[in-house]
């Protein structure tokens, strides 16, 4: 759900409430699975924007992707977005949050045509296990990879470079220097798996990137980043990703 929901200038309690409500379920699920969570609070209305920007430019009808959906912060920024004819798969592993999305998101106004239209469907598993049935024009991720093992973020890219289309986009976010400071301050394998990670992802990122913003509206500033893989495709930085390395 969306983290920055605004309470009416009348005061709306009833926003409110729900605004503080689903931060207290996000941050008890990051407190029972901070590896797969890897945030304490849900992305923010600015990086949820930011990371659809490819997206919200787009000409329909597309495809969209997300995996790591979460409580639903960035999906419903999707749900804004979605024109007629757009199809919306989700994805997200831990059946607790799929609750959520179930009942808190996909109930709402913007998805009940699209999910009763089999347009927007809900996959509760890990994104390597998906029953992939189409390849999407776009790709949202909301994983905290740098949470994750070396050989899990390789096999997360190689389904992601299998499944976009020929010039589709994978747009993640992550926290600005959230690398860096990791590879200072962890210890022993900890240490080790970030520096491999790190590592992998920046040669992604200075291979595949096209644009980079930073969102500094977030707890915490991150970086919206969006990467292309087609073979031969010529590689161009925008302004605002001259560079690469978190």
């Amino acid at each position: 759900m969306e983290a920055n929901l605004r309470v009416g200038t009348n005061g709306d309690e009833k926003g409110f409430r729900t605004v503080w409500s689903e931060r207290f379920r996000f941050l008890a699920h990051y407190v029972r699975h901070p590896n797969q969570i890897g945030a304490v609070a849900p992305s923010s209305r600015s990086l949820a924007d930011a990371i659809c920007e490819p997206y919200r430019r787009s000409e329909g009808p597309v495809s969209i992707l997300e995996i790591g959906a979460g409580t639903g912060a960035v999906t419903r920024h999707i749900g804004t977005l979605l024109r007629v004819g757009d199809e919306f798969d989700i994805c997200e592993m831990q059946a607790g949050l799929v609750e959520i999305l179930e009942r808190d998101v996909l109930s709402l106004p913007t998805f009940v045509p699209g999910v009763k239209q089999k347009r927007i469907r809900m996959f509760c598993c890990p994104v390597q296990t998906l029953p992939f049935d189409k390849k999407y024009d776009f790709i949202i991720s909301c994983l905290p990879l740098t949470s994750f093992s070396l050989e899990d973020v390789t096999s997360i890219f190689e389904v992601i470079k299998s499944q976009l289309k020929d010039g589709g986009v994978l747009s993640y976010f992550e926290y600005i220097a959230l690398r860096r400071t990791s590879r200072v301050f962890a210890v022993g394998r900890r240490r080790e798996r970030v520096k491999q990670v790190s590592s992998f992802l920046s040669r992604q990122i200075h291979d595949h990137e096209f644009a980079r913003r930073a969102v500094f509206q977030n707890l915490p500033p991150a970086y919206a980043r969006h990467l292309r893989f087609d073979d031969g495709s010529r590689h161009v930085r925008s302004s605002n990703s001259a560079r690469a390395a978190g």
